[in-house]
């Protein structure tokens, strides 16, 4: 077995979806102004707005999304209910229930799930709940 290589940081950094949308609303690299609109109105990052550091070491500005706090489950009104089954994933119960698979944050929200994987349990029942702001509060 060989040794494990050494990943640089900023290639992973680069192809996640987070760093994707904090490069979108802040420019090149992370560093700059927001551009206005950059982040999509239906990002779960949408609403959470952007926050300025200064590097200690370089005194450069870098832009950065803002912390997204997950809304209590019970606060989000509920669209139905979805089983899982063989080979479902996250992304796949989200399309099929949502429209869209970019929104299985939206299902880990309404089920107090850290971690999409969670959901992806067949027989499992999934709670589909629409975006906090939503009317039809309480009837989780």
């Amino acid at each position: 077995m060989s040794e494990p290589t050494e990943i640089d940081p900023a290639l992973v950094a680069a192809h996640s979806r987070v760093a994707e949308t904090v490069f979108a609303a802040t420019g090149t690299g992370g560093v700059g102004t927001p551009s206005a609109g950059a982040i999509l109105p239906d990002s779960r990052y949408a609403t959470v707005g952007t926050a300025v550091t200064v590097d200690p070491d370089t005194g450069q500005e870098i832009v950065h999304l803002r912390r997204r706090f997950v809304p209590p489950a019970e606060r989000l009104a509920t669209a139905g209910w979805e089983r899982v089954a063989d080979g479902d994933r996250a992304d796949l119960l989200a399309a099929r229930t949502v429209g869209d698979p970019s929104a299985f944050w939206q299902l880990c929200d309404a089920n107090g799930a850290f971690d999409a994987a969670e959901l992806e349990q067949p027989g499992l029942v999934v709670r589909v709940a629409l975006p906090e702001g939503f009317p039809g509060v309480g009837d989780a």
